[in-house]
């Protein structure tokens, strides 16, 4: 078996790093769009969310994404739940996977990957 070694140059971002959107700043939604618009993506401090459910969800992330795709896609839904689309111009920059979950567990009958819902209650915010 062969496997071929051909490099794929990656165009510059213009970025050294991920951003970083401090949310308990006032002013970081303008951030959040420049982020969006300029990256893509950006990193989230100052949220409130417990290290401790960042990393169950974070282990929960990677279990999710390692399953076969057959599993993935009994997720799949419009418009939350689990996708793949090819990214770039044309289709040929590569691909990303994503799941979109709605914040509300009660809308609708959306299935979501197991590991979130074995008890969701930890993934609530108390809000009283």
């Amino acid at each position: 078996m062969t496997v071929s070694s051909k490099l794929v140059e990656v165009p510059k971002s213009g970025f050294s790093s991920i951003p970083v959107i401090d949310i308990s700043d006032p002013e970081s939604k303008h951030d959040m769009v420049k982020a969006c618009e300029d990256f893509g993506f950006f990193k989230v401090i100052n949220h409130s969310v417990s290290s401790e459910l960042v990393s169950v969800l974070d282990h929960e992330a990677v279990e999710f994404f390692s399953l076969p795709t057959s599993q993935k896609t009994q997720v799949a839904g419009y418009p939350f739940g689990y996708g793949k689309r090819a990214i770039g111009r044309n289709g040929d920059v590569g691909w990303v996977e994503y799941l979109l979950m709605n914040a509300n567990l009660d809308f609708g009958s959306h299935p979501f990957p197991p590991g979130l819902l074995q008890n969701p209650e930890t993934f609530r915010l108390d809000s009283t």
